[in-house]
């Protein structure tokens, strides 16, 4: 009910992300061609069986969960971090608008849909963002995607499991050996009886390294859950 009013006070009369003119609402941000270039991440693809990244040559897995088996179950996501996926991101995260996020969801959703391996799930748990990256934009991107993937797979979500404790740098310069010890003891479980022998769907924005899922699922092991799964609008490339 909310979306359909806030359709009807705000109109959208351009597509999200080619700006196409048109008629467009919060279940339809952007154009069928749009769409369908979004979808097409999910049909030819090598990605790596563990992390789902994209793989540039054949073989089972990425050279990064070869080197070192991740603490999640499994990681996938709707396409590459590139293009109009990458595009989708800013829009959502740092043009703020948020009913991108309603689209960018139920594709996150079906993704999980299409995985036997995320099944059974019992909890959907959003990544937390920094107190200077929430008081900047005022809403946590991951936890907008976690609502609306929650939504369609009508699973119950949690927002307030996870915590963030540790300010950190800015990620994007780092390496990969940087980044993990960047955000180590960075989250908490504050609610560990909400995880405690459950199968957890945990939903970011972005998997690059895979630094912040592979730290918040340790926390959520820890705190006893019994699974963590990983499920992102969009992800890296391996090798």
């Amino acid at each position: 009910m909310l979306e359909f009013l806030f359709d009807m006070i705000f109109p959208h009369d351009a597509c999200a992300l080619c700006r196409m003119p048109g008629i467009f609402w919060s279940k339809k941000p952007w154009c069928r061609e749009c769409d369908a270039k979004l979808r097409s991440g999910e049909e030819t693809k090598v990605i790596c069986d563990r992390c789902g990244k994209y793989l540039c040559d054949g073989g089972a897995l990425c050279s990064g969960c070869r080197e070192k088996e991740p603490p999640f179950y499994i990681a996938r996501a709707v396409g590459p971090y590139e293009s109009d996926h990458k595009v989708a991101v800013k829009i959502l995260k740092f043009l703020c608008r948020r009913y991108v996020g309603i689209r960018m969801g139920e594709m996150m959703a079906q993704v999980v849909k299409n995985e036997p391996r995320y099944w059974p799930l019992d909890l959907v748990v959003p990544v937390p963002i920094s107190a200077e990256n929430m008081k900047r934009r005022g809403f946590n991107q991951s936890e907008v995607l976690a609502y609306y993937t929650s939504r369609d797979l009508k699973l119950k979500m949690a927002s307030g499991v996870l915590a963030r404790v540790k300010e950190t740098p800015s990620q994007r310069e780092l390496s990969k050996e940087e980044r993990e010890q960047n955000l180590r003891a960075a989250f908490i479980v504050q609610q560990a009886h909400k995880v405690q022998g459950k199968n957890v769907l945990l939903v970011d924005d972005v998997y690059t390294t895979g630094s912040t899922v592979k730290e918040c699922t340790l926390g959520l092991l820890e705190a006893g859950a019994k699974r963590v799964a990983v499920v992102t609008w969009a992800t890296g490339r391996g090798f």
